[in-house]
């Protein structure tokens, strides 16, 4: 009779270990269900490393908060809907917004060296 104790007691470890592993495996899936759009990603990236040039913030800061808006939009529609299409399409706006802050920058420093050139 002892013998069957000892198989039933390594049978309930076995359970116990299956059990916890599968647990902690499902646990671990369910965080990670959190899925990032890469799109929205770079648009984010592209955007955060604007923002930190001053230069750029200085001479181009309404089309700046244009992408930033832009940004936000494509943000709150991945949260609340996960449309895939649409949050592709305005991360692609934003990002080209951020070129254009960029290009707007670039002519008014242009501008600036070319005034500072014709007062010497």
């Amino acid at each position: 009779m002892q013998p069957h104790s000892i198989r039933d007691s390594a049978s309930l470890a076995s359970i116990f270990w299956f059990t916890a592993i599968f647990l902690a495996i499902f646990l671990m899936a369910g965080c990670a269900t959190e899925v990032n759009n890469p799109a929205l990603e770079r648009a984010r990236e592209s955007y955060t490393h604007a923002r930190q040039d001053r230069d750029l913030v200085a001479r181009a800061g309404v089309a700046l908060e244009r992408a930033r808006l832009t940004l936000e939009q494509a943000e709150r529609v991945w949260t609340a809907d996960k449309d895939v299409v649409e949050v592709e399409h305005l991360a692609y706006l934003a990002e080209k917004r951020v070129e254009i802050a960029r290009a707007v920058a670039r002519r008014r420093l242009a501008v600036e060296e070319l005034q500072r050139m014709g007062t010497r």
